[in-house]
């Protein structure tokens, strides 16, 4: 009597496992993608947060109603509003220090945006 697998049998492993990953990629990668999505839009909102801390201690600088100011995520770091370390979960690189945040005068309500380019 042999012992071992025959060829049909291990074809069949393969088969089976071949898709077994067909099914669990896919998922794995979908989940990973929204994590990073997910991340990446806290450290949005951690930059805004950041820039609304920059305008209490900087109001004169805040536009007039209607107005826009242009902020630069290395003005936030250079006041130490945030790490300069800060990375995009994305790409795995750290955030530009070019990006943008605009803040908007609306009827003495202002609002803060991240400018993604």
């Amino acid at each position: 009597m042999k012992k071992g697998f025959t060829l049909v049998e291990l074809l069949a492993v393969i088969v089976v496992l071949a898709a077994i990953s067909l099914v669990i990629i896919p998922a794995v990668n979908g989940n990973l993608n929204r994590s990073r999505e997910q991340s990446y839009d806290v450290q949005v909102k951690n930059i805004e947060e950041a820039a609304k801390n920059w305008a209490a201690d900087h109001i004169g600088a805040l536009p007039d109603n209607g107005d826009t100011y242009i902020l630069t995520l290395q003005d936030l770091q250079d006041g130490n509003y945030i790490s300069k370390d800060l990375e995009n979960p994305k790409t795995q690189r750290p955030f530009d220090g070019s990006l943008q945040i605009m803040i908007k005068n609306n009827n003495e309500s202002y609002v803060y945006k991240v400018i993604e380019s």
